[in-house]
């Protein structure tokens, strides 16, 4: 077993696990689950993970001040790059702020957190070949979500495993060190959002308008209808 992998049968949540135990793990490490019982989305949304789900949270020991909006975005930059070394012909795209998509549907989320003066964790759950038979929402569930199964036979999670942590250490030391940049021309040839219609709900705002890429620090850029350009650093986004 690879020494950075801790390796649960069952858990709540992985991040939550690696809050917890934050100060005892090291810099890269992995903590992984064959079953999470009470995954956690953005917003308090939950993240439903059948079996057939990869759910793993990575801990990152960053300088204070690194931001997390990046991180969440290399992340989903990590799984796409993954994903497509073990599957040649698969082609991603990322849903700003936090989502991989397959064909316009959520193949993985990710959701970065700090513990307390501690290091931030990055949890990532990515449908590798998920069972929805037995959900009370399946149907709905199938709609909206896509699967690596889809594409072909989907690789092992030991596999994905290493290719998202050494990906993802990658694009972390570039954040850390302020090279931040070198990763926007791919998140921007990725951009799912790209010259759609989105609405965004950032707290008690509302922005209405056409997606326009991401600005210098990750930001989603909007342009409205009156030709003003906002950039949000965060927010819940429905396309039109």
């Amino acid at each position: 077993m690879s020494t950075w992998l801790i390796q649960l049968d069952t858990c709540p949540s992985t991040s939550t696990w690696a809050l917890e135990h934050a100060a005892a793990l090291a810099h890269g490490a992995v903590v992984a689950s064959a079953r999470q019982t009470a995954g956690r989305g953005r917003n308090g949304s939950a993240w439903v993970a059948p079996p057939g789900t990869l759910t793993a949270s990575l801990v990152l020991h960053l300088p204070p001040g690194v931001a997390a909006g990046p991180l969440a975005l290399a992340a989903g930059l990590a799984v796409v790059h993954a994903c497509e070394d073990l599957m040649p012909g698969l082609r991603l795209a990322l849903k700003w702020p936090n989502d991989v998509q397959l064909a316009g549907r959520k193949l993985a989320g990710v959701l970065c957190e700090r513990a307390a003066e501690g290091p931030l964790v990055v949890g990532i759950g990515l449908n590798r070949d998920p069972c929805w038979d037995g959900l009370a929402d399946a149907d709905a569930l199938r709609a909206r979500s896509a699967s690596l199964a889809e594409a072909g036979t989907p690789p092992s999670e030991a596999a994905l495993l290493a290719g998202i942590r050494r990906y993802l250490l990658e694009a972390a030391g570039l954040v850390a060190v302020g090279s931040w940049t070198a990763l926007l021309p791919e998140l921007r040839g990725r951009d799912a959002l790209a010259g759609r219609r989105v609405q965004v709900q950032d707290g008690q705002r509302l922005v209405a308008g056409e997606a326009c890429g991401l600005g210098e620090g990750g930001e989603l850029l909007v342009r409205r209808p009156d030709g003003q350009v906002a950039a949000l650093t965060g927010g819940h986004v429905l396309l039109d």
